[in-house]
């Protein structure tokens, strides 16, 4: 047993090392499916180390994007032991010195060495993620829910006496408390763990009420969650689209910096988007939240906006041939430098959102060896940066490269800058 619950532990931790970039964080309005098999134990009168078994199917929706309502049905059994000591402690249930093979007094079932109850149950319950963002969900389980029972020996599955004689109902409620988590397989298939404690009202669980109080079950399962909804764009958002919130720049604005978490943003003020907060705690705050003023561009870009240019012909294999610029970029965007010198681009201010998934496989190679990939109207082109990280950029198709003054005096001051260091 010790040796089996070692292998799921290496098992999960293989799990989340593989599975690291994914993120098993809900969104509002995500509807998500899960079949689990499970053990049960069976806690009254007659406690022992016997388990049943069970499985559950459960429908959940997100509420928020922490709190999940689920409704769940699950089919089962739990089990536990007759033995001659609590044939001796209960004479006035077993009858005065019964043993195993003999009758029930007043009944027709036998006294077996092992009695059963099927289970079925259905429950109404929240969950409330406790970290989200991680590649792992640990959450915790609150709820309510009926349970039918229906006590009898193992081997004839006769009832048990009181069960016969109709002395309680088979149905009570019950209310749940436990918690789980669950751990990415893919964007929509998830590994899901449970653990849960079942406060029945009633007694007569085993078929016995001589404690006179409520007996209990609890729950160990594992399944698999199927998300039936797309993905929202934020989360298809890969690492480099993350680092685009991350690239340099921070040493010349993070003066005026505002903070990263949101909390003290104006109307003149941006941020990188929740799903990208992992990224943004390590990285200079500045990077993901800079007043619109102070948002200089990520790889490259000067100052002041730069009188733009008529648009010219996509490149083809490299930037186009320049034209003077006579408007600015539009609103929402920013110029960067690009290509051969004194070329400038109008990209968008914040990170690319778009589509779910780039095929950068149909991309072409622009002149200075990035990728350009024009889909849905919008052009998206990746860079490798010096640092040897991955940056992506977007803007409105067509895409043009414009004769930019201030580029070319971004790239004159550069190039003193390393001739002094050298």
């Amino acid at each position: 047993m010790v040796i089996r619950v070692r292998q799921l532990l290496v098992l999960l931790i293989a799990v989340l090392l593989v599975q690291g970039e994914l993120l098993a964080q809900s969104r509002q309005g995500d509807v998500v499916g899960s079949l689990s098999g499970a053990v049960n134990k069976y806690h009254g009168e007659f406690s022992d180390d016997l388990f049943g078994p069970g499985a559950t199917m459960s429908l959940r929706y997100a509420a928020m994007d922490r709190l999940w309502l689920e409704a769940r049905f699950g089919l089962g059994e739990y089990r536990w032991k007759i033995t001659d000591a609590k044939i001796a402690q209960y004479p006035q249930y077993f009858g005065s010195g019964a043993q195993v093979g003999n009758k029930y007094p007043g009944s027709s079932t036998t006294i077996e060495s092992e009695n059963e109850s099927r289970l079925t149950n259905a429950d109404l319950l929240l969950n409330y993620v406790i970290v989200d963002g991680i590649p792992a969900s640990p959450f915790i389980t609150a709820g309510v829910g009926i349970v039918n029972t229906a006590p009898s020996n193992s081997v004839e599955h006769s009832a048990l006496p009181n069960n016969e004689a109709g002395v309680y109902t088979h149905s009570a409620m019950s209310v749940v408390l436990g918690g789980g988590v669950q751990i990415p397989i893919s964007q929509r298939v998830g590994l899901l763990l449970r653990a849960e404690h079942r406060f029945v009202f009633s007694k007569y669980l085993d078929d016995v009420a001589f404690k006179g109080k409520n007996d209990a079950l609890s729950a160990f399962s594992i399944g698999f969650t199927y998300r039936f909804n797309e993905p929202d764009d934020d989360d298809e958002l890969t690492d480099w689209e993350c680092e685009e919130c991350c690239v340099d720049n921070c040493e010349d604005d993070c003066d005026e910096a505002l903070c990263c978490d949101g909390s003290h943003l104006d109307s003149s003020s941006h941020c990188c988007a929740p799903s990208c907060a992992h990224c943004c705690q390590h990285c200079c705050c500045c990077c993901c939240c800079k007043t619109q003023a102070a948002a200089a561009p990520a790889g490259g870009g000067g100052g002041s906006p730069a009188p733009p240019a008529e648009p010219a012909p996509g490149p083809t294999g490299g930037g186009p041939k320049p034209e003077a610029m006579d408007v600015p970029c539009p609103t929402g965007q920013h110029r960067e430098c690009f290509g051969p010198p004194g070329f400038g681009i109008c990209v968008d201010d914040g990170p690319p959102m778009g589509p779910e998934r780039i095929q950068w496989e149909l991309a072409r190679t622009l002149e200075d060896g990035s990728l350009l990939r024009e889909t849905d109207g919008k052009w998206y082109r990746k860079q490798i940066m010096p640092d040897g990280s991955t940056r992506v950029t977007k803007g409105l198709l067509p895409f043009e490269a414009t004769d930019c003054k201030e580029c070319k005096e971004k790239q004159r001051l550069e190039k003193l800058r390393l001739e002094q260091q050298r």
